[in-house]
C-alpha cells in the first residue's frame, strides 16, 4: 500500500497526452539523429544529398570578387606547339621558368609536376634545374604517395616521395586531392603522416605556402580544437581531418599564363620566332614583358597542366553551366583556390555539432506541435487544413534552405541541411501519427454505426469527412452501369423460392465482387437488376473504362457459370448491360431519418434506357457516345445505331461494347466490327442494295449476328418504301 499512491501518480503522468506528444518528438528527433549523424552507421544516400546541397549553394553564389594572390602558369597545348623540344620538356625549361619567375618578383613557385625519373633527353639538364632550385630558394615541388585512409596516414612512400629533386632542399608537398563519395572534390587535407619515418608531410598547397611565408620546408599545420593552424592563419576543420575549399568560381576563374610565354626571354627562341625571324620575347620585352608589368610581383605562382590529355581534371561543386562536365577543374586550379582562400582568410565554417543537434530537436518539436494544433481546428473543410499543414511544412523547408544560402553567401557558414529538413518532415509525420492514433476511436465508432447500412466505400468516405452525413449532393461527371437479367420473370415463375433466392444471391455476390474489384460503388439492387456508378465517392480518373471493364468481366463470369459442371440443373442467365457517362447529382439523398448515397439525373436515366435498348438489337452491352469518347482508344466497339430514347428528342449514337484492346479477342470479332461499320455507312447513304450485301458479308463471319439481320430487314423495307428526303438515319425508341 505504501507504493500505490506514487505509482498511481506516475501512471497518470505517463498517460497524460502531453507526455505522449513529447515522447513522439523525442523518438522522431532520435531517428533523425541516427540517420544523419553517423552514430552507428553511415547513411550514404543522405550524405550525398547533403553534399548536393553544398554544391547548390556554391552554384547559387557564383563567382567571388577577389584580388588574385595566386597566378597559374599552365602547361597547355599552346605551349607544346611553341617549344623547340617536344614533351617531356628538358629540365632546363623548368630551370629557366623558376629563374624568370624569381626575377619577376614571385614569392614562391609551386610546380605541380611529378619528376619521377631523370631527364630522358640529357641528364645534365637535371643539374641545371637543381641549381635553379638552390639559387631561388622559393620552389616547392610535388610529391606522390599512397594514402591509407580518410585521415592522413600514408602506407607507401619512396625516400624521395616520387620526385628525384626532393634532395635539393627537401621542399615538397604531397598531391592529395581526395574526392567525396559522389566523386566531387569539396575539401582538402593539409597534411599526411608518414608513419614509417614518424613525421608529418605538408600537402602541396601548404608546401607552397611554406615557401611564401618563409617557413621550414616540411613544416605542417598544427591541430588546435577544430582548426588547422598555419602561422597566423586558422583554417576551420570539417570532417576526416580535412577542410572545405572555398572555391572562388568555376574553372578559369584564375586567368592562366602560358608556360612558353614565361620562358620566352631574349636567350630563348620559340618555334614562332624561328619561323618569323623576329624576337618576340614575351617575358622580358621592355614594353610589355612579364618581367616589368608586375604580373608576378609578390605573387604565388603555381605551375601545372591544363591539358585534358593529362587527365588532371576533377569534378568540383561549382560549374559554368548545367551540362555534363561543366564542373570539371584542373588540379592546379584547385590548389590555387586553396592557397588564395588561406591568404584571404576566406574560409568556409561548418556550424558546431551541438547547434546542429539543437536545430533538429527544435524543428521536430515546433513542426509537431504547430501542425497538431492546426489539425485540431474544427472545420468542415478538413482537406484545406491538410493542404495548409503541408504548406506550413513547405514554407519551413523553404525558409531553412533560404537561411542556409544567406549564411553561406554572407557568413561563409555551412549549415547542415539534411538534419533540419528531415526534422521538419519527421515532425510532420509524427503529428500525422499522433492524429491518426487519437482519432482512431472516433473512426471505429463511425464504422460500427454505419457499416451495416451503407457500402464500405461510403463508410470510408464518411470517416474521412463526417460532414458528408448531411443531406444534399454535388454535381459530378460519373459513369453509371445498369444490368438486368433477360426473361427473369419467367424463370422466377418456374422455380420455387427456396431454390430461386440462393441462386439469385450467388449471382448478386459474383457481380458485386466484380463491381468492387473495379473501384465501382454499388448503388442498389432493383429486383434482378443492379445499379452501380464509378467516380464517387472516391474520384476515379478512368471511371468510364472501369465501368466497361466491369461489364465485360460480368459477361465472362456468366459464361463461366454456364459452362461449369454445376450449371446442368440451373437456369441459364443472360444479362443486358447499359452504360452512360455524364453529369449527374451524387450524394446523400432522402429524408432526415433515412437517406441513401446514390446518383440521380438524366445521365442516370439514359444508362437505364440503354440497358433496355439491348432488347431491340439482341446485344449484351450497349454504351452511349459519351462513354465511347472517354474510352475509344482502349476498347473494341462497333457503332450500332443513331437513336432517340423515350422522352428525348436529341439523337444519340450507341455502341456495342465487344471487348478491351488488351483482351485476347478472336480475329472474327475485328472482322465483324470492320464489315459492320462499312455496311452501316452504306445504309446511312441510302444505298440499300449494297448495304444488304455488306451486312450479309458480316453474317458469313458471324451467322447469328442479329444487328446485321435487323439492318437487312430495315434495308429491304426501305427498298420497298424509301424514307423521306430529310431522313437522317435516326431510330426512335418507343419503349423503355
Amino acid at each position: 500500500m505504501v507504493f500505490n499512491e506514487p505509482m498511481k501518480k506516475l501512471n497518470e503522468i505517463f498517460a497524460y497526452p502531453f507526455f505522449i506528444k513529447l515522447l513522439i518528438c523525442l523518438i522522431s528527433s532520435v531517428f533523425v539523429l541516427l540517420l544523419t549523424q553517423d552514430f552507428f552507421f553511415r547513411f550514404v544516400a543522405l550524405k550525398r544529398i547533403e553534399m548536393a546541397t553544398i554544391d547548390a549553394r556554391f552554384q547559387n553564389r557564383g563567382h567571388l570578387t577577389f584580388n588574385p594572390k595566386v597566378v597559374i602558369v599552365e602547361i597547355s597545348e599552346e605551349s607544346f606547339k611553341s617549344m623547340p623540344h617536344k614533351w617531356p620538356w628538358p629540365r632546363s625549361y623548368y630551370a629557366r621558368l623558376v629563374r624568370n619567375l624569381t626575377k619577376a618578383g614571385a614569392k614562391a613557385v609551386g610546380i605541380d609536376v611529378i619528376f619521377a625519373n631523370e631527364d630522358i633527353n640529357n641528364k645534365s639538364e637535371d643539374n641545371d634545374f637543381r641549381n635553379a632550385i638552390k639559387e631561388t630558394k622559393n620552389v616547392a615541388l610535388a610529391g606522390k604517395v599512397a594514402i591509407a585512409d580518410e585521415r592522413y596516414d600514408l602506407i607507401d612512400a619512396k625516400n624521395n616521395y616520387g620526385n628525384i629533386f626532393f634532395d635539393v632542399d627537401s621542399s615538397i608537398g604531397i598531391i592529395y586531392l581526395r574526392n567525396d563519395e559522389d566523386g566531387v572534390h569539396r575539401r582538402f587535407h593539409p597534411m599526411v603522416y608518414d608513419r614509417a619515418r614518424q613525421r608529418r608531410l605538408p600537402t602541396f598547397a601548404v608546401a607552397v605556402l611554406n615557401k611564401a611565408l618563409l617557413r621550414y620546408n616540411l613544416e605542417t599545420v598544427k591541430i588546435q580544437d577544430n582548426y588547422f593552424v598555419l602561422d597566423q592563419y586558422k583554417i576551420p576543420s570539417y570532417i576526416d581531418y580535412s577542410a572545405l575549399i572555398n572555391y572562388y568560381g568555376p574553372s578559369h576563374t584564375f586567368k592562366p599564363i602560358k608556360f612558353v610565354d614565361v620562358i620566352d626571354d631574349n636567350e630563348f627562341q620559340t618555334l614562332e620566332e624561328e619561323e618569323l625571324g623576329v624576337d618576340i620575347n614575351t617575358f622580358d620585352d621592355p614594353e610589355s614583358g612579364y618581367l616589368y608589368d608586375e604580373t608576378f610581383k609578390d605573387k604565388i605562382v603555381l605551375v601545372g597542366s591544363t591539358n585534358p590529355e593529362d587527365k588532371d581534371l576533377f569534378p568540383v561543386p561549382i560549374a559554368h553551366g548545367k551540362q555534363e562536365g561543366d564542373n570539371l577543374m584542373y588540379g592546379v586550379e584547385i590548389h590555387a583556390n586553396i592557397i588564395q582562400s588561406i591568404l584571404d582568410q576566406n574560409f568556409l565554417r561548418p556550424t558546431p555539432k551541438w547547434l546542429e543537434l539543437l536545430f533538429i530537436f527544435v524543428f521536430v518539436t515546433f513542426t509537431f506541435f504547430f501542425i497538431l494544433n492546426l489539425k485540431s481546428t474544427k472545420t468542415k473543410y478538413h482537406y484545406f487544413v491538410e493542404v495548409l499543414a503541408l504548406a506550413v511544412v513547405v514554407v519551413e523547408l523553404f525558409l531553412i534552405g533560404t537561411l542556409s544560402i544567406i549564411l553561406f553567401n554572407n557568413q561563409n557558414t555551412i549549415v547542415s541541411l539534411t538534419g533540419p529538413l528531415l526534422a521538419v518532415v519527421f515532425g510532420y509525420v509524427g503529428s500525422v501519427v499522433y492524429s491518426y492514433v487519437s482519432e482512431r476511436k472516433q473512426k471505429v465508432m463511425i464504422k460500427t454505426m454505419f457499416s451495416q447500412y451503407v457500402s464500405p466505400t461510403v463508410v470510408n468516405e464518411l470517416i474521412e469527412d463526417p460532414s458528408k452525413l448531411q443531406l444534399g449532393g454535388e454535381r459530378k461527371v460519373l459513369t453509371v452501369l445498369f444490368t438486368d437479367l433477360e426473361d427473369f420473370t419467367s424463370i422466377a415463375e418456374r422455380m420455387p423460392p427456396d431454390q430461386l433466392i440462393p441462386l439469385l444471391n450467388d449471382y448478386f455476390e459474383g457481380m458485386t465482387d466484380i463491381i468492387l474489384q473495379n473501384n465501382g460503388t454499388l448503388d442498389k439492387y432493383i429486383g434482378d437488376s443492379i445499379m452501380a456508378f464509378y467516380g464517387a465517392p472516391i474520384p476515379l480518373k478512368d471511371h468510364a473504362l472501369s465501368a466497361c471493364r466491369t461489364a465485360i468481366q460480368m459477361q465472362k463470369h456468366l459464361d463461366n457459370i454456364r459452362t461449369s459442371p454445376q450449371s446442368n440443373d440451373r437456369p441459364i442467365f443472360k444479362m443486358r448491360i447499359g452504360i452512360n457517362t455524364g453529369e449527374m447529382v451524387v450524394g446523400n439523398l432522402g429524408g432526415v431519418d433515412r437517406f441513401d448515397y446514390t446518383v440521380i439525373g438524366d445521365s442516370v436515366n439514359l444508362a437505364a434506357r440503354l440497358e433496355g435498348a439491348n432488347k431491340q438489337y439482341k446485344t449484351n452491352i450497349l454504351i452511349s457516345e459519351y462513354t465511347f469518347h472517354s474510352v475509344a482508344s482502349q476498347v473494341i466497339t462497333r457503332e450500332l445505331d443513331l437513336i432517340t430514347v423515350l422522352g428525348k428528342t436529341k439523337p444519340l449514337k450507341i455502341y456495342e461494347l465487344m471487348g478491351l484492346i488488351d483482351d485476347d479477342l478472336h480475329s472474327d470479332v475485328l472482322k465483324v466490327v470492320e464489315k459492320f461499320s462499312e455496311s452501316l455507312a452504306l445504309y446511312r447513304q441510302r444505298k440499300w442494295q449494297k448495304a444488304i450485301k455488306k451486312f450479309e458479308e458480316v453474317l458469313t463471319v458471324k451467322p447469328d449476328d442479329y444487328p446485321s439481320k435487323y439492318y437487312i430487314e430495315r434495308s429491304i423495307s426501305f427498298l420497298k418504301t424509301p424514307p423521306p428526303e430529310d431522313w437522317d438515319g435516326v431510330f426512335v425508341m418507343r419503349t423503355k
